[in-house]
């Protein structure tokens, strides 16, 4: 472990119990098993779901030919720094090909390899065994698989977050090493160019550099600088994105149900099928945590992890309570992952590991459930709906409900969005399934307000219920006018309704 001046403690040069030391075989193995267990969760279900709302931005902006267009497009349509697009820019030219498994190629290679970073980043705070339930964690965990498969940044940022905290627990046990300052100030740099909400957790690691080490000014001075300009960059584009926001999105949560689903997140994934499955799991996570917490004074090298999850998870909750800058969404804080999950392990491992074997249990049975399931997965079925639709619809315009899902659709019929009203005699729509409130399952919408968007004219001939999709025909006597967006379709930010061209 990292001790209290800095330097390797004896606990850290000990073996663990069992053989657990850093570089025995034992560790690498089951280093090498975890890593293969995470990658199996992931690969497995890479790709299954139809990309996403938020994963058709990402297609759009890795289309783009030049670098130029990625960065301009960057600028105008995303809200988070540009690495993670940049990444996958150059992953998708190489693989020629942008086919949805290759679009998540970078989560994918970023959540697989950070069960072996978890564990290097780790174990110098709490030692080679506790580190390697870290890994293991890292492996079987609900919410990092279903980001590990999901095409935007967070996997990544992720990742990001646990080299810091690798680099950071380097500097911390040799601080005479420029060698290492470097790796943390590139590290940094990683984290502030992949998600703005690093920045919390960069706060926290400055933080326990200036109280462990004073004597380090100069080192961290520098690396501040070189820090800075560095991220010149990225001044531009984020003044540019205030324009682009998702406050009207995070203002229709409420600010106690988004509390709730960091923990909840962060210890069983975004939805769990099953009220008591997700019960347990939190029980056991928020137990392991909470035991941790309470016997922290004899191990004091997990101060630092929780000191910079404190900054990382604190400092956002605090500007969201005030409301001084609410942006505060529990996925908006996965880099705290690599901090919290060391208190979990350590809570996990106490009884003979037999929590840790249950919760990973839980763990991997949610997984399970979730992605084999369409009722309980991130992204509905735009793909097979769209397939269901496209013969069908031959020549004839398509309606999608909601409208904000225009662009999914318009991704896998291949359609653009209607230019100029049309007359038509037939029309399809596609309703795509919700939840309520409270409900964990996807459903069918039972009453859409077809007559309320298109006028008593049309009545339906027809419908095909797929995976809670309703794809319903609409057919009308004579031919009638089709606007882009119906003109009864409730706020401009949320439209009920929006059509595709024939």
């Amino acid at each position: 472990m990292v001790g209290p001046r800095g330097s390797a403690s004896a606990d850290a040069q000990a073996p663990d119990h069992n053989g657990w030391s850093a570089g025995s075989s034992v560790t690498w193995w089951a280093l090498i098993a975890a890593t293969a267990v995470g990658i199996a969760l992931r690969a497995i279900f890479v790709g299954d779901q139809s990309i996403g709302y938020e994963e058709v931005f990402t297609a759009a902006v890795v289309h783009h030919a030049t670098l130029a267009g990625v960065w301009h497009a960057i600028k105008s349509t995303e809200i988070t720094p540009p690495l993670y697009y940049l990444v996958t820019w150059l992953w998708v030219k190489l693989a020629a090909s942008h086919a949805v498994v290759v679009l998540r190629g970078t989560s994918l290679a970023a959540g697989s390899v950070t069960v072996p970073v978890a564990y290097l980043a780790t174990r110098r705070f709490v030692g080679g065994r506790v580190a390697l339930a870290v890994a293991w964690l890292c492996a079987v965990s609900p919410v990092l698989v279903e980001y590990s498969i999901y095409a935007r940044s967070y996997a990544l940022f992720v990742l990001v977050g646990a080299l810091s905290v690798w680099a950071l627990g380097a500097v911390i046990e040799q601080p005479s090493s420029w060698r290492r300052w470097a790796l943390w100030a590139l590290a940094a740099t990683a984290c502030a160019w992949t998600h703005y909400f690093a920045g919390y957790l960069l706060v926290g690691e400055v933080v326990v550099l200036v109280v462990k080490l004073p004597a380090a000014r100069r080192q961290l001075s520098l690396c501040m600088a070189a820090f800075v300009v560095a991220t010149v960059p990225l001044w531009s584009v984020f003044l540019a994105q205030n324009g682009v926001s998702n406050r009207p999105f995070i203002a229709a949560q409420s600010l106690t149900g988004r509390l709730e689903g960091v923990v909840r997140q962060l210890a069983m994934g975004t939805n769990v099928p099953n009220k008591w499955l997700e019960g347990a799991g939190i029980l056991l996570a928020v137990g392991a945590v909470l035991l941790a917490v309470a016997q922290t004074r004899r191990r004091p090298s997990t101060l630092v992890l929780g000191a910079v999850a404190l900054a990382g998870a604190g400092l956002p909750i605090v500007a969201a309570v005030t409301g001084v800058d609410d942006h505060l969404l529990p996925r908006n804080v996965l880099g705290i992952w690599i901090c919290v999950a060391p208190l979990g392990a350590y809570g996990l491992t106490r009884l003979r590991s037999i929590p840790l074997a249950l919760y990973s249990v839980l763990c991997i049975v949610t997984i399970v459930l979730v992605q084999t399931n369409w009722r309980y997965q991130a992204s509905t079925d735009w793909q097979g709906a769209s397939a269901r639709v496209e013969q069908r619809a031959a020549g004839e315009p398509v309606a999608v409900m909601p409208g904000t899902e225009q662009n999914v659709a318009s991704y896998y019929l291949h359609r653009a969005p209607l230019a100029a009203p049309v007359r038509t005699s037939d029309l399809w729509v596609m309703v795509e399934p919700a939840r309520g409130p409270h409900e964990r399952a996807l459903t069918p919408i039972a009453n859409p307000p077809l007559a309320q968007l298109w006028g008593t004219g049309f009545r339906a001939v027809g419908e095909i219920d797929y995976r809670g999709f309703r794809l319903i025909h609409l057919h009308a006597a004579t031919p009638t006018l089709v606007t882009p967006v119906p003109a009864d379709n409730g706020p401009a930010t949320a439209p009920l309704a929006s059509v595709l061209s024939p």
